[in-house]
């Protein structure tokens, strides 16, 4: 998952990267985040709660947590997490696709469609903050923010890459890119514990 936000001319840009396995039956996972060459994060996802460990520099901290419930979206377009099944959901919650084309994807056949999102699946799961300026670009806009969402569908019908892209030039602009491959393989996630890592094995589906 690759994340790109900026502010407009002149402010810098924001890539944010994601990489790991993600079980979406069970809910769970684990995850590697980089913020650019600045900050490194392990996480571990599970239906519960959410663990991370990392820092900036020489400065680390050891796994801490946070339920998953209180996780929310704080900028647009960004999963709250890094959370991949946030994404399918946002996704998921858009009607209206039209059908652009083939394209090959992670190694894999897939047909390209396109749909705007809803300002009901842009919101969904934000922070009241958030929520409050999103409101307000969207008045802003006229009645609906430019957010377009693309989904890649292999030819079993799966999704293997899905993109939110936004961009209002001079003011804003943010895109988030999943790409899955590698679906049905086992995925093992290891939960911190007070005594040590507890490995469980899950299936990706």
């Amino acid at each position: 998952m690759k994340t790109e936000m900026g502010a407009g001319p002149g402010e810098p840009t924001y890539t944010i990267t994601a990489k790991g396995a993600h079980d979406f039956a069970r809910n769970s996972g684990n995850v590697t985040a980089k913020v650019g060459d600045v900050a490194e994060f392990d996480q571990v996802l599970t239906d519960d709660r959410i663990y991370v460990r990392g820092g900036t520099g020489t400065e680390t901290m050891p796994w801490s947590y946070t339920d998953r419930a209180d996780a929310k979206v704080q900028h647009m377009l960004r999963p709250p997490g890094n959370d991949a099944a946030h994404l399918l959901r946002q996704a998921s919650m858009s009607s209206g696709y039209e059908r652009f084309g083939t394209e090959k994807v992670a190694g894999a056949a897939t047909t390209w469609y396109s749909a705007p999102l809803s300002h009901k699946a842009l919101a969904f799961n934000m922070t009241k903050e958030a929520r409050g300026k999103s409101d307000q670009l969207r008045d802003m806009m006229g009645g609906e923010i430019p957010v377009t969402t693309d989904v890649w569908v292999d030819e079993e019908g799966r999704a293997v890459r899905v993109r939110l892209s936004l961009d209002i030039p001079g003011s804003v602009s943010s895109t988030t890119t999943l790409t899955l491959s590698d679906l049905g393989l086992a995925v093992k996630v290891t939960v911190p514990t007070a005594e040590g890592p507890e490995e469980s094995e899950a299936f990706s589906g």
